[in-house]
């Protein structure tokens, strides 16, 4: 009896660890590669997306980004450049949205036609203690498509 319950243990650490294996695997396949800057890259809808330049002066200072949107030849009528779509995202986990610009031309949300463009700042709050490693470009579609940015 001593040897069914040892053996129905083992049988359910394996099974565990066979799980917590598999979902350290889906989680690193879904991150995404960070991009170099000033590359246009292209978004789950179609869309170019690029950021030129990340700032982040001091720790405790915000990080602000010069950010550009462009429709898709082929974009839909009701094409956006949507500022939420950007977030920085922390060593902790965490994330947060830009809350607009100090710097002008702020990114505001944009009807997009097809081929046109839409470039600003966004600045993101940081505060003390918090570490910015990405910003991340992550549209509202099904197939989880992200781009990072790596913040230096």
């Amino acid at each position: 009896m001593h040897r069914r319950n040892l053996n129905g243990t083992l049988s359910h650490w394996a099974g565990l660890s066979f799980t917590v294996a598999f979902a350290i695997l889906l989680c690193t396949t879904l991150r995404a590669q960070t991009q170099p800057l000033g590359q246009k890259q292209t978004t789950a809808s179609g869309h170019l997306v690029t950021v030129y330049s990340i700032s982040w002066p001091t720790p405790i200072s915000s990080v602000s980004a010069d950010v550009e949107v462009c429709a898709g030849p082929n974009a839909p009528a009701d094409s956006f450049a949507f500022p939420s779509f950007f977030q920085v995202h922390f060593a902790d986990g965490g994330a947060i949205a830009s809350y607009g610009s100090k710097k002008q031309p702020t990114l505001e949300r944009t009807p997009l036609k097809p081929k046109q463009c839409a470039r600003g700042w966004l600045d993101f709050a940081v505060t003390s203690g918090q570490k910015p490693t990405v910003i991340r470009y992550h549209e509202m579609s099904a197939d989880k498509k992200v781009i990072d940015w790596p913040v230096k």
